[in-house]
């Protein structure tokens, strides 16, 4: 017979420690973690005092004075000695606009450490000076509609972490003055923002490891923005900016992690030397990282400086001898010299990614770069280390098998040379010709996906 379940009355969660209780909490959305308060008399004082807050009332059609109200409950009857630890606020609707400032203030002086701020507002919402004077932020986001103007007497000296997403400065210079202010700044995220004015964006920092500037929002077409980079222990630099932008990087950065992205500021106006000067430019000051990913528009800017200038380019290439990934991008043709100067000198390269594939099949065959996988000098990296190949796209083209079958033929180590066919119609045939190539590596496997 079967024992009866009994079921005990005792609210033994209630009884935990409220610090437990507190930390349960702070997992939950704010607005869920209040609705425990009706739970029993013990959970209202513990809903007040939550470290970590945060507000979201975007894309609501009321009047949001339920939201306004619900964040003065939470802000305002707290504690003035209760400190926060986290603080978001997502945020559009004009109608408590007056509120914000007052919601700020109230948690800057909180011992706060996380700020993340996200307005949506008709009008650029002007950031409060008071947010900059914090001691005691870690990290903070500011994103979308605020404009910036920054104060002269910074005070951001505990900073790690500093994002900025779509949102507007006064000045590129200002910008510069505000990172001189942050002695400790580890990781800098710049995204999309815009500038009302000034055309030298100064990126300083003794303490930063991580970098990720992505402008294209150029003052005045007619101007070339200065980009000036100091960082003299950055280890990741994600860089996309106009291949026109005249971007100087102190020498002998210790970098390790790079990812290039340029584009032209005007399609087909921008000397195809300057465009291609700047990557290649690029290259140089940070060829001793182990992984480097280039756009297709990176590729396509050093195709231009091999057709431009091709000895200078060629002779110049710089040695990559740090370098183990490499991720090339493509959309109109990545150049037979291109990659045999990677390969020749990136001895230690272990693996190869083609996200796109390798050529652009959209394009008129007689205007395609045409390879020539015929050398008899095989790079040091095809016989020592390169040991995972990756073509994402594979259309099947005599450029592509060529290239597949000198891979192939060389790659002494290869373990993994993996193509995605899905995009060949009726790609039997290719499939046996590249199953019949002669393979170097005895342990080389050949992976081909449909």
């Amino acid at each position: 017979m079967a024992k009866k379940i009994k079921f005990s009355k005792e609210d033994r969660i209630s009884n935990l420690p409220d610090s437990l209780l507190l930390n349960i909490l702070s997992l939950l959305p704010t607005k869920d973690a209040v609705c425990t308060s009706i739970l029993s008399k013990r959970w209202p004082p513990l809903c007040k005092s939550l470290p970590n807050l945060d507000f979201c009332d975007k894309n609501r059609n009321d009047s949001g004075i339920k939201f306004a109200t619900f964040v003065d409950r939470i802000l305002m009857h707290r504690p003035d000695d209760l400190k926060i630890e986290k603080f978001g606020l997502e945020c559009d609707n004009d109608n408590y606009l007056d509120r914000v400032d007052e919601w700020i203030l109230n948690v800057i002086q909180r011992d706060l450490k996380e700020l993340d701020l996200c307005f949506w507002f008709t009008e650029l919402f002007e950031m409060l000076d008071e947010v900059f004077l914090c001691r005691s932020v870690e990290k903070l986001r500011l994103s979308c509609k605020i404009l910036v103007y920054v104060p002269e007497d910074v005070q951001l000296s505990r900073l790690r972490v500093l994002k900025f997403e779509e949102i507007t400065f006064s000045s590129y210079e200002s910008f510069g003055e505000l990172l001189l202010n942050c002695p400790v700044l580890e990781d800098l995220s710049i995204q999309g923002c815009k500038w009302l004015s000034g055309y030298r964006l100064s990126i300083h920092g003794s303490a930063l490891k991580e970098l990720s500037l992505f402008s294209h929002s150029p003052v005045d077409e007619e101007f070339l923005l200065e980009i000036l980079i100091d960082t003299p222990v950055l280890e990741t630099l994600l860089l996309g900016s106009f291949a026109s932008d005249d971007i100087l990087i102190k020498e002998n950065l210790p970098l390790t992690t790079a990812s290039i992205d340029v584009e032209q500021l005007i399609e087909g106006v921008t000397p195809s030397s300057v465009f291609g000067d700047c990557v290649f430019g690029l290259l140089k000051k940070i060829n001793h990282v182990k992984s480097l990913s280039l756009s297709d528009k990176a590729v396509e800017a050093l195709n231009r400086a091999y057709d431009y200038d091709f000895t200078t380019v060629h002779d110049g290439f710089p040695p990559f001898h740090n370098l183990t990934d490499l991720k090339l991008s493509v959309e109109v043709y990545c150049g037979e010299t291109l990659l045999f100067d990677f390969f020749e000198n990136s001895p230690n390269l272990e693996s190869l990614l083609f996200p796109q594939g390798l050529v652009d099949t959209l394009s008129d065959e007689n205007w395609r770069f045409t390879w020539a996988w015929k050398y008899s000098h095989v790079a040091e990296c095809l016989s020592t280390n390169l040991r995972t190949v990756d073509i994402r796209a594979f259309s099947g083209t005599d450029d592509e098998l060529l290239f597949v079958e000198y891979l192939l033929a060389y790659g002494s180590v290869l373990r993994n040379v993996s193509i995605n066919l899905s995009n060949l119609r009726g790609g039997d045939e290719v499939r046996q010709e590249l199953l019949n190539y002669r393979r170097e590596s005895t342990t080389c496997k050949l992976n081909l996906f449909f």
